[in-house]
């Protein structure tokens, strides 16, 4: 022996098995970080195509601007992309929804793939060409084919309505292509139609042609700051900044909250706070769960030849020598199981992904087939070998760290001490005798506390395994990004305000076989006089120019749906009584020098409505949101919100302007379908909105994000059940010569067998228990990156079981398995066994 390099080497040839297990190790713990950071990549790419999908390819968007505006937008070197189309108007479809036709200039629909996806035909390119969805077709009851013209009637309104006078049109126009009917604008009211490029300046004047700017700024780290100072620089009114949220959640950029939506902004600073901890924890225990299991069974394996090292000292070796003897070692292991790792974990992440896919639409990832679609996860995975070069990077720290005691333990070998054997110290104990009821059990018992150390350093390494498991599973609610778009109340939108719907009808309505509920809401509109007062109702708040006087009544569902999370029981009680309301101011603007929307009304005032008097329990400003028939939007007003039992004392009138009923989940929506449609015909007037297909493709668009996340969870997973595996087998395979002393000494075959496997039903249950506990803190951290509020929530009790049941298989499997080969073994071999 020239080098103590040559003798690491030769000690792992010469204790194959521990080597073997080591090797194990490496490769498990750098397939997890691999297999994790190559899946993040892809993961985040495909959370971004979601977010995408749902509000196009912008950060935000600048609406009502001038020519001058639009062109400083489009040189500010600060944005990357700065798209402009000119929308041209809308056309009523029904009470519901509206047809949007906009005019997209360059490559401005490239923003927007949602809407460009076609059925037949193409994109419309010149003047007075269009393209519609399928669904808008239908409404409008268009039959005729491409290339016929098609005539509309749109309205073209100026600055939100608060300027009256709108632009009324009538125009022809050719139909050059049909596009998929996208269900996400049911929820806003809108089926948006594109226009060729030079339409708008043939249909509308100049006073009403204005441009809308899609935006994404160069650096994403000060977009709300560029953002601010556009507003500033070109005095863009705040209500003329729409954000795309779920895209700017998507890639966690920040943005104002406040200005965004408060209903819908999820990503303000104490939300990315958590996410980002949850993030650092569920990486840190993946990473702790491998350098554990390198420590355990490295620990083992120098503790076994303390007499070795004892006389390597006694012959001259320093101490450095016997650190850098274990160092090479686990450098040779690591330079075999990183790169083996590194492979395996990247084909594993690449398998995950190609089964996952193999399962789900290409249309769901914005891709015509499935070649583009695989070309998008090419394209999504060239740029992370970052991740491979990180995770073994990470591997070889962490196995250098979890070898580091067992290093310094073979360092500090006391040459006498080692060769001379250990002095063993047995301590009685002084507890009172009791019956051992089950020897094998009692014998497995004092065996995990006969070695503390070993004993603590598996069951936390098991602890590890089981709190990933728990945590990623958790973690899933956080990937999708379909949680940006605003929830709908009920399954169906019902409106009716040509004639209302009567009491009784809404009393039939909830009779209906399969409904669990029915939402509903009445409502009217009161214009002002000359001098600023409703007209056909009295009331004593004082309103401004531009606003009107609304009251709606919400009966008890509504009522709980809009209010439960910002009202106490005992009001919520004042209110459905019809004793008291809620009070939405309007918006504030100015509009060319003049303010309009200046009347609030204070929390706590008592408001006088029809010789009722009110009060007021909460009083709603700004961005918090807005009521509305249908989806016909918000009109600037003060809005007096009322329960239906006194709505008919301030109106005169018990008509019902809108349904909203909600379906069993078993219920035959057919059914339910055929008695809607009778429901209409006994009430003319009434259009009907189905959300069930905007729910599905919301579903759809999740599902790619889970159906991949489940696939990474599984595998880390399975990762986790080996370490397990290989744990507790070590933990056996380097006690065959103490098997071998117990089976000299009289003890049985069944017996050996029920003792240790005993010891691994203690293992997984201990460390179910604490594997459990540790989870449900990460499921804490989980919601609270979810909802920004830290606060105790229902334990996940199916990944409990799922963590528990695998756990306390794996450790059974893992004792019975190497006991079956040990039991072979004559006496005299076991105890005689170098390893």
């Amino acid at each position: 022996m020239k080098r103590y390099h040559t003798l690491a080497l030769r000690e792992l040839f010469a204790q194959k098995m521990t080597s073997f297990l080591i090797l194990i190790a490496i490769v498990l713990s750098t397939m997890m970080t691999a297999a994790v950071g190559q899946s993040a990549g892809v993961l985040a790419a495909m959370r971004e195509q979601q977010a995408i999908a749902i509000g196009g390819d912008r950060y935000a968007t600048f609406v009502q601007l001038t020519e001058e505006q639009t062109q400083v937008l489009e040189q500010d070197p600060r944005l990357s992309y700065a798209g402009r189309f000119v929308p041209l108007g809308n056309m009523e479809l029904n009470d519901q929804l509206s047809l949007d036709l906009a005019e997209y200039w360059g490559d401005g629909l490239k923003t927007r793939p949602t809407y460009t996806r076609l059925v037949e035909g193409r994109l419309p390119e010149g003047p007075m060409e269009l393209a519609l969805p399928e669904d808008a077709l239908q409404f409008l009851g268009f039959s005729g084919e491409i290339g016929d013209a098609i005539r509309l009637s749109c309205s073209k309104a100026l600055r939100h309505g608060i300027v009256l006078n709108t632009y009324d049109y009538t125009a022809e126009f050719t139909l050059v292509g049909v596009t998929e009917s996208d269900f996400l604008g049911y929820t806003g009211g809108y089926i948006l139609g594109l226009a060729g490029e030079g339409t708008a300046a043939e249909l509308l004047p100049d006073d009403y042609l204005y441009y809308s700017v899609d935006i994404r700024t160069a650096e994403k780290k000060g977009f709300q700051e560029v953002v601010d100072d556009l507003c500033a620089q070109l005095g863009i009114h705040e209500l003329d900044t729409l954000y795309n949220i779920p895209l700017l959640n998507a890639l966690g950029i920040r943005y104002d909250t406040e200005a965004a939506d408060s209903e819908l902004a999820m990503m303000d600073d104490i939300g990315f706070s958590w996410l980002l901890a949850v993030g650092i924890l569920v990486v840190a225990l993946i990473l702790l769960a491998a350098g554990l299991a390198i420590y355990n069974i490295l620990k083992i394996a120098v503790s076994q030849r303390v007499r070795q090292y004892g006389a390597l000292r006694a012959i001259g070796a320093e101490k450095g020598q016997l650190y850098t003897v274990v160092s090479v070692e686990i450098l040779l292991l690591c330079v075999v199981g990183i790169p083996l790792g590194l492979l395996l974990g990247w084909l594993s992440a690449k398998g995950i992904l190609s089964a996952a896919l193999s399962q789900l639409s290409p249309e769901m990832f914005l891709a015509q087939d499935t070649e583009q679609l695989q070309g998008l996860i090419a394209a999504n995975s060239e740029g992370q070998w970052a991740y491979l070069l990180l995770s073994a990077a990470v591997t070889l720290a962490f196995a250098f760290l979890a070898a580091a005691p067992a290093a310094r333990f073979a360092a500090k070998v006391s040459p006498v001490a080692a060769m001379s054997g250990t002095s063993v110290k047995v301590k009685r104990g002084r507890g009172r005798a009791r019956k051992i009821r089950s020897f094998e059990r009692y014998y497995a018992w004092l065996n995990l506390r006969r070695s503390r150390g070993r004993t603590a350093i598996t069951i936390l390494s098991l602890v590890m395994s089981i709190t990933v498991f728990i945590a990623l599973q958790g973690f899933l609610s956080l990937l999708s990004v379909s949680g940006s778009v605003p929830e709908h109340l009920g399954d169906y939108s019902i409106v009716n305000q040509v004639t209302g719907i009567s009491p009784e009808e809404l009393a039939a309505m909830e009779a209906e076989e399969g409904v669990a509920f029915v939402a509903a809401q009445q409502f009217s509109l009161y214009q002002l006089d000359g001098q600023n007062r409703p007209v056909g109702i009295e009331t004593d708040v004082a309103l401004g120019p531009g606003e009107t006087f609304q009251i709606f009544g919400l009966n008890d569902q509504w009522v709980e749906d809009a209010f439960a999370g910002r009202l106490t029981a005992e009001q919520l009680a004042v209110l459905k009584a019809g004793e008291a309301c809620v009070v939405r101011n309007p918006l504030p603007i100015t509009v060319e020098g003049a303010t309009y929307g200046t009347t609030h009304v204070e929390e706590g005032s008592v408001i006088t409505v029809a010789g009722k008097e009110l009060p007021v329990l909460l009083s709603l400003s700004g961005y918090d949101g807005y009521f509305s028939v249908g989806n016909s939007g918000f009109v600037n007003g003060v809005q007096v919100l009322a329960s239906d039992r006194i709505y008919p004392q301030l109106t005169g009138t018990d008509a019902y302007a809108e349904l909203r009923p909600a379906l069993d989940a078993d219920a035959d929506r057919e059914d339910f379908d055929a008695a809607l449609e009778r429901f209409c015909q006994r009430v003319p007037g009434t259009s009907t909105v189905s959300y069930e297909q905007t729910d599905r493709q919301l579903a759809e668009s999740a599902a790619q994000i889970n159906m991949l996340a489940w696939g990474l969870i599984l595998f880390i997973g399975l990762i986790g059940v080996l370490n397990i595996i290989n744990t507790v087998y070590t933990n056996i395979h380097t006690r065959i010569a103490e098997i071998g002393t117990q089976r000299a000494v009289g003890m049985s075959a069944r017996s050996l067998y029920r003792t240790f496997l005993w010891e691994g039903a203690y293992y997984g249950m201990i460390a179910a228990v604490i594997g459990c506990v540790a989870g449900y803190g990460c499921a804490i951290l989980v919601e609270a990156a979810a909802t920004d509020e830290l606060s105790l929530v229902f334990p996940p009790l199916i990944p409990m079981a799922e963590a528990v049941l695998l756990s306390l298989a794996a450790c059974l499997l893992a004792t019975a398995v190497p006991l079956r080969k040990i039991a072979k073994l004559s006496i005299v071999d076991s105890i005689e066994a170098v390893e």
